[in-house]
């Protein structure tokens, strides 16, 4: 009887709990849809990373096991754009394994300057996650802000810069006072990298909305924009 009672209880937990994610998997998919014509995306859905028919999305969270889903591709603002939903559980030696859900928009920058790597990180992320980062890119360091001038308070309690020590100085000079201010009142909790001439944006553990999807948009294109913009001035000067 114990063991019926059991079991009735489980598949009403069951029946109850896939109707759900059923549910959510079709809003968010209806979401990435109606971003996606709205600013002129193309939406593919899932893809698989070992398809060459489609532009992998790489960066820091690229692995052999990831899986991506609501794949758009496009062009906004003059810049090619690509969105993915990628899922990836992190491991490392002595700490608990993380899974990790992200919302990546990735733009191509138009600047011919090869940039460093770099990466904002928000001081939030978990341990585990930078413990995979300095392993998976081992030289990438944190930047002592300050060498050219005092950096907003907004900024530096939510962020750190992270790049190679040689380019500790190129990074700072890229993202200056003015451009972080804009990042502490505007970005909320995205994080952003630079890599392999590509600006990605990243919502972690967020739920895909209209508004969170305009804002990596409006902002990112924003930023694009900015560093080509900065490139620029720095190599006619």
């Amino acid at each position: 009887m114990i063991d019926d009672t059991l079991s009735t209880k489980t598949k009403n937990a069951f029946l109850t709990l896939v109707p759900t994610k059923v549910v959510q998997s079709r809003l968010q998919k209806k979401t990435y849809m109606q971003f996606a014509e709205k600013v002129g995306l193309v939406y593919f859905g899932y893809v698989d990373q070992r398809d060459d028919e489609h532009k992998l999305v790489r960066g820091l969270t690229l692995s052999s096991e990831h899986r991506d889903t609501h794949y758009c591709i496009g062009d906004f603002d003059g810049y090619d754009v690509t969105l993915v939903n990628r899922v990836d559980t992190i491991r490392y030696p002595g700490k608990q394994p993380r899974t990790h859900d992200w919302i990546i928009m990735t733009f191509d920058l138009h600047t011919p300057v090869d940039l460093p790597h770099i990466f904002l990180g928000l001081h939030t992320h978990s341990d585990t996650f930078y413990a995979h980062l300095f392993t998976k890119f081992s030289q990438m360091m944190r930047v002592p802000l300050g060498t050219f001038d005092n950096y907003d308070s907004e900024f530096t309690s939510k962020y750190a810069i992270y790049t190679q020590p040689a380019k500790m100085i190129a990074a700072e000079q890229l993202f200056d006072k003015k451009i972080t201010r804009t990042i502490a009142d505007h970005f909320g909790n995205l994080t952003i990298e630079i890599s392999d001439q590509c600006l990605y944006v990243y919502a972690e553990h967020q739920r895909p909305s209209m508004a969170l999807l305009e804002k990596m948009i409006k902002y990112g294109g924003w930023l694009a924009q900015s560093i080509d913009h900065k490139m620029q001035q720095d190599t006619t000067q």
